[in-house]
């Protein structure tokens, strides 16, 4: 599919989510989402016969941002008592 198919495709899709489509680069085949709060991610659009094939990519986490979360995720307790969904609790 030529390139600026799938970007106005994009265009289409953001009108029903929280994403822009804030850049797309035709050489490199790439097309750059964001959302408020700070949700970011891009999209490449390989053009060697891949078929419906496309490769979702997120940026390079900030290092203190991704420290920080670990330590949070770390420090949670599972919750025992709880129900899982798709899980027999016989």
């Amino acid at each position: 599919m030529d390139f600026q198919q799938l970007a106005d495709v994009a265009e289409k899709w953001c009108s029903n989510t929280p994403f822009e489509l804030i850049a797309t680069e035709d050489t490199e085949r790439r097309m750059d989402f964001y959302a408020d709060p700070g949700v970011s991610f891009y999209v490449l659009c390989p053009d060697n016969g891949c078929g419906d094939n496309f490769l979702l990519g997120l940026p390079d986490a900030d290092d203190d941002a991704f420290e920080e979360y670990s330590a949070d995720v770390e420090e949670e307790e599972p919750e025992a008592d709880h129900p899982q969904m798709g899980v027999s609790q016989q």
